[in-house]
């Protein structure tokens, strides 16, 4: 009897057991799960640990806030720095003259005033980005920048050349923006916008706008008389003495002596000092 009571009494002590073994399987399974490497071999960070931000660092905006002023012409115009008035030159356009005295109004040239005018008028604050391989000033001491506007969105310069407003311009070293701004000068020239319009000056001068830019230029080269007394950059000593003799010659942009302006800008040997 009392043999049989033990064998009673073991085989519920090994039930119990086997339970009890069995109940604690899924808590270790979950235990390896939670502490299994990704596949990457890295521990995975759980879900609600949170992440640190220090290491995560925005570049500075490196573009000057300023005020407008004046709009010169299309692509001068005059700011406010911190309570300083300056003259801004924009870096890699070029648009018809209008106020120089030396040189004569050109097609297209109160169109883009006008058009920078427009702009500006709700761009009072401009942002204004240099460019280390053109300098930080022209001979004449204006700065040199890119202007941005529409809080900053939106590249002054690029607009005008898109509209036809302002022909791309690389004064001698490449720039920043060239490849974008040939790029828009030739979309426009595509699509005869602006100053590239077969119509474009028409009625003042009759010949077309782009004509004006570019054929006219040539044409007067061919015609001016170089063969008498013609001299090179390299017979003046200074770009002051260079600019007398040229509009002593009747020089201009439209009217290049000697071949003295090179970027037909109506200013010669620009590299002398």
């Amino acid at each position: 009897m009392k043999s049989f009571i033990l064998v009673i009494g073991l085989m519920f002590l090994s039930f119990f057991v086997g339970v009890g073994l069995r109940g604690t399987s899924p808590n270790i399974a979950k235990l390896q799960e939670e502490t299994k490497p990704n596949v990457a071999g890295v521990q995975a960070v759980p879900s609600n640990t949170p992440v640190s931000t220090e290491e995560v660092v925005s570049a500075p905006d490196t573009r000057q806030q300023a005020l407008l002023v004046k709009v010169i012409d299309g692509d001068t115009i005059a700011v406010s720095i911190n309570g300083k008035n300056e003259v801004v030159r924009v870096i890699g356009i070029d648009t018809p003259e209008i106020v120089d005295s030396r040189k004569t109004v050109e097609c297209f040239g109160k169109e883009a005033t006008e058009m920078a005018k427009v702009i500006f008028e709700d761009n009072k604050t401009v942002l204004l980005e240099s460019d280390p391989t053109q300098g930080d000033r022209d001979k004449y001491q204006r700065l040199l920048r890119y202007v941005w506007i529409d809080d900053g969105k939106i590249d002054f310069g690029k607009f005008m050349i898109d509209g036809g407003y302002a022909s791309e311009y690389t004064y001698n070293l490449p720039y920043k923006y060239q490849n974008e701004y040939k790029q828009a000068e030739l979309e426009a020239r595509v699509g005869k916008k602006g100053l590239w319009a077969d119509d474009a000056c028409a009625e003042s001068t009759g010949i077309t706008g782009h004509q004006t830019t570019q054929s006219k230029l040539t044409e007067h080269e061919a015609t001016t008389d170089t063969s008498s007394g013609d001299k090179d950059c390299s017979d003046f000593a200074t770009h002051e003495e260079a600019q007398s003799y040229f509009e002593s010659k009747g020089g201009s942009p439209t009217n290049n002596v000697d071949r003295l302006d090179s970027d037909h800008d109506g200013i010669a040997c620009e590299s002398l000092p």
